[in-house]
């Protein structure tokens, strides 16, 4: 079980999922003002991508002591790929927004290697309306490739990129002491990568290596909600992100399609951080 369990802690430490938390009040700040967090994620993938990852971690172990089928060999390279789309994972992140016109707020985001910038129009203000209202857009890229290599000892990920736009729109209310916000999350995503399998040897005459591709997209789709106690300036936010993600995914090897993978799961994503307002 330990041995089983030593991949899957590895892609728990790289924080390679898509950030899905805001951390982000349903208001923007005053103009010429600021909104800063600083927070940390986690990825719980269940359902589909969770039973792929399982059953890869389980074959990385087998391959130490014997050939592995043509069949399992796909099962590894599927797990790498499930891996690339959303694996379970801690991603921190430090983001700030500068409001440079009346309800309107400019937003760059980093969170391990992915960068996001985007903006927020404040659309109804609680001293006005009784409740704040916000809506964006934001686009990410992975800027420095995968974090991690190699997460199943077995299969390396190359060549990757990704890419993501995401449209926030929050409601809420905000005091003194407190910010409450909720709304609907929804992200796009269109990602690809090499896949490299360096299999052992049990023939004496080196091991073997064999290469796929992975590629295709991805819908989060679900809500969120959050709560932010503190004093004027400074608060400890937690947020409750749940998201069904539908995907679509090609493996192909030597430039020839292998076979389609259906990847649809719930993630579970909570978030806890610190929130500043100057």
């Amino acid at each position: 079980m330990l041995r089983h369990a030593l991949p899957l802690l590895v892609a728990w430490t790289c924080g390679c999922a898509p950030a899905l938390s805001t951390l982000q009040p349903a208001h923007v700040a005053p103009k010429g003002h600021v909104q800063a967090e600083l927070g940390m994620d986690v990825s719980i993938p269940t359902g589909t991508l969770a039973s792929v990852v399982d059953a890869g971690a389980v074959l990385a172990d087998v391959a130490a002591s014997r050939e592995l089928s043509e069949g399992e060999r796909r099962t590894l390279f599927e797990a790498g790929g499930a891996l690339a789309l959303n694996p379970p994972s801690v991603t921190p992140h430090l983001g700030i927004g500068y409001t440079a016109l009346d309800a309107w707020e400019i937003n760059l985001r980093y969170s391990v290697s992915a960068l996001r910038l985007g903006t927020r129009y404040q659309l109804l203000k609680g001293d006005e309306h009784g409740v704040d209202l916000t809506a964006g857009v934001g686009f990410g890229y992975y800027v420095m490739g995968f974090p991690v290599g190699n997460l199943l000892d077995l299969v390396e990920l190359t060549d990757f990129t990704r890419w993501q736009i995401d449209l926030p729109l929050q409601i809420g209310k905000a005091g003194t002491w407190y910010r409450v916000w909720s709304g609907p999350r929804l992200m796009l995503t269109s990602f690809g990568t090499e896949l490299v399998m360096n299999l052992p040897a049990f023939t004496g005459y080196g091991g073997e290596r064999e290469i796929a591709s992975f590629s295709g997209t991805g819908l989060y789709l679900g809500g969120q909600a959050g709560v932010a106690l503190g004093y004027k300036h400074v608060f400890f936010g937690f947020e409750l992100t749940l998201a069904q993600l539908f995907s679509t995914g090609e493996l192909a090897a030597l430039g020839k399609p292998v076979a389609e993978i259906d990847l649809d799961s719930l993630i579970v994503y909570p978030t806890l951080g610190l929130m500043g307002e100057f």
